[in-house]
């Protein structure tokens, strides 16, 4: 028998997921959760089938997490991909309650950012962290025909206004210098075929810049590079390698 995953939230990422665990001898697809109840197979998380899972696999939304996180956490480790949902304060200490109480553990894959070992490894001597996120207007729901500046302040406030489409900016405060000293900027651009992030960092250290134009999936506001971390992570944490 493989190792037991759950889902919660069958869309782009989470449907791929689904497909990798399926054709993995390694792995148990365990349950499903989705709000659609056609794609669920299962209608709630409780004791019973959150039971002997090894991982659970967040790929829905910041509510999700806020809805289910803790509840989790409570019987088995968790992976979120909406990061975004850590801006929030208390629900950030919420997490971390559990997390001691019932000695379970909080993973976040790098998603659709790379270059965070280089983040996380000049931690201490960072001074600065600013990124800019550029997409096409779709991805944002919108139809601007000029490039037009969404938000430009901290990671907290971007993530929490804006947090379908940067869980980058969230990944890149909880591994760095924290949601309030990490700057975003985040841009609509009509003339994007790539969903661009840019980070700059520096410190005493020196600095370095990170760029990635990732190619958006099937959801736009989604990096096909995203579903790709995701998967690696699940192999590193239940396998203790990168790849199956």
């Amino acid at each position: 028998m493989g190792k037991k995953i759950g889902i919660i939230g069958l869309g782009t990422i989470g449907s791929y997921l689904k497909e990798r665990i399926e054709s993995s001898d390694k792995f148990e697809l365990a349950f499903i959760l989705d709000v659609d109840k056609t794609k669920a197979t299962v209608s709630s998380l409780d004791k019973t089938n959150l039971s002997k899972i090894d991982l659970v696999v967040e790929c829905a939304s910041a509510e999700a997490v806020k809805e289910y996180a803790a509840k989790v956490l409570e019987k088995t480790d968790l992976m979120i991909l909406s990061s975004s949902a850590l801006a929030e304060k208390n629900l950030e200490e919420k997490i971390s309650v559990a997390r001691k109480k019932f000695g379970t553990k909080l993973f976040i894959p790098s998603g659709a950012i790379i270059g965070l070992d280089g983040i996380v490894a000049v931690k201490e001597q960072l001074e600065s962290v600013e990124l800019v996120t550029r997409k096409n207007p779709k991805g944002f729901g919108r139809n601007d025909k000029k490039e037009t500046v969404l938000f430009e302040g901290n990671a907290r406030k971007a993530a929490m206004l804006y947090p379908k489409n940067v869980n980058v900016a969230a990944t890149l405060a909880l591994n760095g210098i924290g949601f309030e000293k990490t700057r975003a900027k985040i841009i609509s651009d009509p003339k994007c075929t790539a969903n661009t992030h840019t980070v700059t960092a520096k410190g005493k250290f020196g600095a370095f810049h990170i760029k990635v134009a990732a190619l958006p999936s099937k959801n736009p506001k989604t990096s096909g590079i995203a579903a790709l971390s995701a998967w690696r992570k699940i192999n590193e944490i239940l396998l203790g390698r990168s790849l199956d």
